[in-house]
């Protein structure tokens, strides 16, 4: 069997492993197509990661691993999860009360320093649960 990567190297990274299930009439036309058109074969490094993120690879780019919690972690990471969309609502109306809004209508940099500290602090309760395991 034909390493079909190799054989058809765009149509590979247009369409990833499915290229494999294209038959190879159709795989030979599309690459000559591609070919023609002087698209590069090898994939941008934004879509390679974007690529390993849909294959469950974490935020350092290594495949995760099955991770279990404990109750005590997860009753923990549910709080900072429910706090950080919190956050974010908040300074999302803050930026469009900014962008529309009258000065009497704004959040001050002091609130807005304040929740931005606030969800950096929720973040790194989330990475101590996950990073602490079943801990």
């Amino acid at each position: 069997m034909t390493n079909r990567t190799a054989v058809h190297p765009r149509l590979h990274t247009l369409i990833g492993d499915v290229a494999a299930d294209v038959p190879e009439d159709l795989a030979r036309e599309i690459e000559c197509a591609l070919n023609e058109q002087n698209l590069p074969t090898q994939s941008a490094t934004f879509f390679a990661r974007l690529n390993a993120i849909n294959h469950a690879d974490g935020d350092d780019g290594q495949p995760c691993i099955s991770l279990t919690l404990g109750a005590s972690n997860h009753a923990s990471l549910r709080r900072s999860l429910s706090g950080l969309g919190a956050l974010l609502d908040l300074l999302q109306a803050a930026d469009r009360a900014r962008n529309k809004g009258g000065p009497n209508e704004q959040l001050g940099a002091f609130h807005i320093d304040g929740l931005i500290v606030a969800a950096r602090q929720l973040v790194r309760e989330a990475h101590h649960c996950l990073s602490s395991g079943d801990a």
